[in-house]
């Protein structure tokens, strides 16, 4: 199957492929840890909701990055926004966030396929790398460097929140702004990576790379270290199935995931107990 990297998308869409694991997969273990693998599902919806939004409005239907990052950044602001001010659970709030941009995003789909082909959203919704250009992989690096500075600037003040808020307070104040920031880059580098995941798929590559790295290591280096290989892995090994059986990408990079997560599972060594989550 190397064959196929003869191809100009195919090196365009190993290019963006690896870029969105590096970037994805660093940013993994902060999601893991802050428990935010369920919002960047929400983020995904969002971003249907967004599609949907940008193409009623007359955006390209292959790339509405206007309507997308607006949507999406509204839903992420406005979440940070009600936790920090209502009493119920992180999850609950984004599972009203959930089900909103999914009632949404349904219903503007249904409005958009009266007037255009449902196929010419699937590059956005489910991922294909016929549809990468070097625009994308130049936007998807800028962003993905951009968000991985900011959270090195800001780990260790991610990560004592995400421990004991408590103590976080103590050690930092409030600083109501770093989760917002962090929130910002975050939804940003999921946004970006849609070309390649899939917007309802593209929570996989925010999860499953640092859930599988907790199998076989401890420290924090190792962990980050091997979600990153999950993630650029899994992704390019994706990718050459979705081409070889012709499937979305994002599907065929989900199921690698999956795969590496179940691999790593079964194979963890004896001694080696599962990482207790961060903050319980």
């Amino acid at each position: 199957m190397l064959e196929l990297l003869q191809y100009p998308f195919m090196v365009r869409g190993a290019v963006a492929v690896a870029l969105a694991a590096v970037v994805l997969g660093t940013l993994s273990h902060v999601v893991v840890a802050r428990r935010l693998a369920f919002f960047s599902t929400t983020v995904g919806q969002a971003a249907m909701t967004g599609v949907s939004v940008g193409v009623l409005l007359g955006e390209p239907l292959n790339t509405p990055w206007a309507s997308i990052i607006g949507v999406c950044l509204l839903v992420a602001l406005g979440l940070v926004y009600l936790r920090r001010r209502a009493t119920l659970p992180h999850d609950a709030l984004v599972g009203v966030f959930l089900a909103l941009t999914l009632g949404v995003g349904v219903c503007l789909l249904v409005a958009v396929t009266k007037r255009f082909n449902i196929h010419a959203l699937e590059a956005v919704m489910f991922g294909s790398v016929l549809t990468v250009t070097a625009a994308d992989n130049w936007l998807l690096a800028g962003v993905g460097l951009s968000a991985l500075i900011t959270v090195a600037l800001l780990y260790n003040r991610l990560m004592l929140q995400s421990v004991d808020g408590s103590l976080g307070r103590a050690q930092f104040g409030e600083q109501p702004q770093v989760e917002y920031v962090f929130m910002v880059v975050l939804t940003l580098a999921l946004i970006v990576s849609t070309k390649v995941m899939g917007a309802l798929m593209v929570e996989a590559m925010v999860l499953l790379p640092a859930v599988t790295a907790r199998q076989w290591g401890r420290k924090l280096s190792t962990l980050v270290l091997l979600s990153i290989a999950v993630a650029v892995f899994s992704g390019e090994a994706g990718l050459l199935l979705s081409a070889a059986v012709h499937v979305p990408s994002g599907a065929a990079i989900v199921l690698m995931l999956s795969a590496c997560f179940l691999g790593a599972l079964v194979l963890r060594p004896r001694q080696q107990m599962p990482t207790k989550h961060y903050g319980s």
